[in-house]
């Protein structure tokens, strides 16, 4: 649980009652390897999992082979919030590496929202935190270039990677092929490919073994006019002075 802990404090200062309570979660350990499909679009997952190590991606693929990658999962993410109320998946989840996932019955994660901590709190400001990821996909795809789309997911990724504990300092872990980022884009690998080598090129960014290192992040920042206030890192419960 520890990958969760971290998640949920960084949005609730959590104490010692609120740690006992998601280390008594019942639970399943699975493990998928790479290119392995976690969940498929339309089955009833039937319980949430937790992100325990590695990357995963969130994506639809239509019937003719096309596939739009919405998000990219992170250890301590959740999968996911709505099997509370759905019978089923509206998008299936890859393994991008090995991942090891924590599964989770419904009523065991229920019970948190049940007792009087802050966990259920933090549980309802990671579900924010994703829609709001999702709504600045639709703009970033929809209304950036390029180059500014690639810039803004890569400030993205590493903010997030920052609290999952997979980067340190202006670098961090990225287990996405370029395939995977022009899915993420809707650009082709080509065009991505193009875009990379141009901001290395630049300067801006270094890629060495899996590990992105933002060199210029400030040029990045006001490439894409990048503001992380989406993630809701400066808003959450404890720095709002919540009392739960």
């Amino acid at each position: 649980m520890d990958a969760l802990f971290r998640r949920l404090n960084y949005y609730a200062d959590l104490n010692e009652d609120d740690r006992t309570a998601l280390d008594g979660l019942k639970y399943r350990v699975e493990v998928y390897e790479s290119g392995e499909e976690i969940i498929t679009r339309g089955d009833d997952p039937g319980d949430a999992f937790i992100v325990s190590s590695g990357w995963a991606a969130r994506y639809i693929a239509l019937e003719d082979g096309r596939s739009q990658i919405l998000n990219f999962m992170l250890p301590g993410d959740v999968y996911d919030l709505q099997v509370f109320v759905s019978s089923g998946a509206d998008h299936s989840v890859l393994a991008l590496n090995q991942v090891k996932v924590l599964e989770i019955k419904r009523r065991e994660i229920l019970s948190v929202f049940d007792k009087k901590g802050r966990a259920g709190a933090a549980f309802w400001w990671c579900a924010l935190q994703e829609e709001a990821i999702l709504r600045e996909q639709i703009v970033r795809n929809g209304r950036r270039s390029a180059r500014e789309r690639v810039a803004h997911l890569l400030l993205e990724l590493h903010r997030r990677a920052l609290i999952s504990g997979e980067g340190a300092g202006d670098s961090f872990h990225m287990p996405v092929s370029q395939a995977m980022l022009a899915d993420a884009l809707g650009l082709s690998f080509v065009h991505i490919n193009r875009v990379l080598r141009e901001l290395e090129k630049a300067g801006a960014l270094s890629r060495k073994k899996g590990w992105i290192t933002l060199e210029r992040r400030e040029h990045l920042v006001e490439l894409c006019d990048f503001r992380d206030d989406y993630l809701h890192l400066d808003a959450n419960p404890r720095r709002l002075g919540f009392n739960f």
